[in-house]
């Protein structure tokens, strides 16, 4: 049941939240809206990683919260990403590609966790 709902967050969710980070414009505003997001995730994300590391995968809570904000970070930065592309050709094809590969690209994580369960077992 755990696998099926990071399955759907991670397939349903991350694209998402993908399009919800890159579908204004590239302005200089959304530049900022997005550096600050990625930064407080990844800030969010690594110090409940390594600032409570005796309760990382013991305490769910901790270790499950930590895991979605390093993710909000991965996302934001593909995000980030996608609109520096579309800054410098503001075209339909730019745009079209530029939300495929991101939302493809914020499932990448699922497929650790996968690889990472078949292997333990």
């Amino acid at each position: 049941m755990t696998y099926i709902a990071l399955f759907l967050l991670a397939f349903v969710g991350g694209p998402l939240i993908f399009r919800a980070l890159t579908h204004n414009g590239p302005s200089q505003p959304a530049f900022r809206r997005l550096a600050l997001f990625t930064a407080l995730c990844a800030a969010t994300g690594i110090t409940l990683r390594y600032g409570f590391a005796p309760l990382w995968g013991r305490n769910f809570m901790i270790t499950g919260a930590g895991m979605l904000f390093i993710w909000g970070g991965w996302i934001g930065v593909l995000a980030y990403g996608a609109q520096s592309f579309r800054r410098k050709d503001p075209g339909f094809w730019m745009r079209r590609w530029t939300a495929v590969i991101g939302a493809v690209g914020t499932t990448v994580p699922w497929f650790g966790l996968a690889s990472a369960s078949l292997i333990v077992g």
